[in-house]
């Protein structure tokens, strides 16, 4: 190792040692035991401060000569400079003052530690009460720092402090007593003051046009333009609309992929336990991709099948996936089943709930083996340390199209309306191409956005608009599914079809360098 390599190996050390103790929520996610208990602070001076030691780490690895660090340097320093540039530019927007996450914040981190508490309770019991604690004070503090409330982000953030009480009782049965007085007391501060607050212009959540093309770069990883991305998902959207006319005419003349998916669905009958159905076919799956030789399955691993909890329910669709942290111990993942038949009260209630996971062969193909698990296990493996944080969507979220895909061209679930399925849901991963595209340049505006995805899928109000609200606040990432989904596809054929790799080769090799964009694998991690 040159003296460059071994200064970047420093630089990446002093980077993240100091990101993870100056913000121990992240610390505790990723599994570390120091940040357990804590909130960190959010004052605006803190906010400053770490924008400096952002500002910092990039003047230092500006100063290092590119040409003389390796191949899996130049993988850290592409990604490294892509969520600095990627938190630099939020700050410089006030991202800090248009954005009341505060309170998720707070809830996210209770419902983690209630998770631990299954396994752990003295341990989580400690920490639980170190969180609330904390809270009065971090809330204050975030308030303080929200002087122009996003519209959106606003309504968002009415919606979380309304299914707050539930995740509190939860909290309070937990410990055992009520312990959360001070903490709801301070939540309702908070909604309190942010709504006192004035509204930042109508859609301040977008990024524009410049910024949205570097973050095409640098979390993409893609040379394309915005324009060419555009023509590329119009096209995108002709393809996969014919593939899926093809194949709804093999179910009969005129007949539509909603009534043929409702058609079968109504004579599907999971049964009362949905969560037995769900460790069945996720296990069913699993074994036909290691029958298939598709992919390496990680040793070590555990995937739980969960009931989502009471508390839970509001935040989840039908079904979710929870991945350990980068630096756990015990790499165990939680495939959470939200049966809402059971707030229902008639047979038939109960069985339309329960229909709503029809099709869960591709779910668990998405969240669980291969998909987001065995990806976030394998990475969580990687044996350069910081390489664990870094997780760019178009890998993870393109890698559980990717197994989608398989699953239909290795025939893992035979069932004859699966490929219908699977193209619906691959032309709504299309279509998030253009609406993130034009909702963060200010082409669309919200209500725009929500009644493209009403026109061409066939989304309700609700669904449109709860779609919205996280595309609002995740520029990139929804187009990232299909855009990585086509670049897996590309490799293929470059490796597969090109160099005569077996299919398991080339899905090792891809899930080997972590979660980063497969274009920088292609540059570096090819001989």
């Amino acid at each position: 190792m040159n003296a460059t390599q071994r200064n970047f190996e420093t630089l990446l050390d002093r980077h993240f040692e100091a990101a993870l103790a100056d913000n121990p929520v992240w610390a505790n996610h990723t599994g570390l035991r120091g940040g357990e208990g804590k909130l960190g602070r959010a004052t605006l001076p803190h906010l400053q401060r770490q924008e400096k030691h952002r500002r910092r780490t990039l003047a230092a690895l500006d100063a290092l000569n590119p040409r003389e660090l390796s191949n899996e340097q130049h993988l850290d320093r592409l990604a490294l400079r892509a969520m600095l540039n990627k938190e630099c530019e939020e700050f410089a927007r006030g991202r800090h003052e248009l954005e009341p996450s505060g309170l998720d914040t707070v809830l996210n981190l209770l419902q983690h530690e209630l998770l631990r508490g299954d396994d752990e309770p003295a341990r989580a019991r400690k920490n639980i009460l170190g969180v609330l604690r904390a809270t009065p004070r971090f809330l204050a503090e975030d308030a303080e720092v929200v002087t122009r409330p996003e519209r959106v982000w606003r309504k968002v953030m009415q919606q979380t402090f309304a299914g707050a009480g539930s995740l509190f009782d939860a909290v309070d049965t937990f410990l055992g007593k009520p312990a959360t007085a001070a903490a709801r007391k301070a939540a309702q501060a908070y909604h309190d003051t942010v709504m006192t607050r004035p509204l930042a212009p109508e859609g301040s959540f977008a990024i524009g046009a410049d910024a949205m093309q570097r973050r095409v770069r640098e979390q993409i990883g893609l040379d394309y333009t915005l324009a060419e991305i555009e023509t590329l998902a119009l096209a995108e959207a002709q393809r996969v609309g014919a593939l899926l006319d093809a194949a709804c005419k093999q179910f009969g003349k005129g007949r539509s992929v909603e009534e043929i998916i409702s058609a079968a669905r109504a004579e599907w009958n999971p049964g009362a336990d949905l969560p037995a159905v769900y460790r069945a076919e996720t296990k069913r799956v699993a074994d036909g991709f290691r029958a298939a030789k598709a992919v390496t399955f990680p040793k070590g691993d555990e995937l739980q099948v969960r009931l989502v909890p009471e508390f839970m329910r509001h935040l989840y669709p039908t079904a979710a996936y929870s991945s350990p942290g980068a630096f756990e111990k015990r790499q165990r993942g939680i495939f959470w089943v939200n049966d809402l038949s059971l707030t229902k009260t008639t047979e038939a209630e109960k069985l339309a709930e329960r229909q709503q996971h029809f099709g869960l062969s591709l779910t668990a193909a998405h969240e669980a083996y291969p998909g987001h698990h065995l990806q976030f296990v394998t990475a969580n493996q990687h044996p350069r340390k910081w390489r664990r944080l870094f997780a760019h969507a178009v890998f993870y979220e393109g890698w559980t199209l990717w197994c989608e895909q398989m699953m239909v061209d290795l025939k893992i679930d035979r069932t004859p309306w699966l490929r219908i399925q699977q193209l619906h849901d691959a032309l709504w991963r299309v279509n998030r191409i253009l609406v993130d595209l034009r909702l963060q340049t200010g082409r669309y505006s919200y209500e725009q956005a929500a009644a493209h995805l009403r026109k061409h899928l066939g989304f309700t109000k609700a669904r449109s608009e709860a779609e919205i609200n996280w595309y609002s606040a995740s520029p990139t990432v929804p187009m990232s599914y299909w855009l990585g989904r086509l670049e897996n596809e590309r490799l293929r054929q470059r490796l597969v079809e090109g160099r005569g790799w077996s299919l398991q080769q080339f899905n090792d090799w891809l899930l080997s360098f972590g979660t980063i964009p497969q274009a920088w694998i292609e540059k570096y991690g090819l001989e």
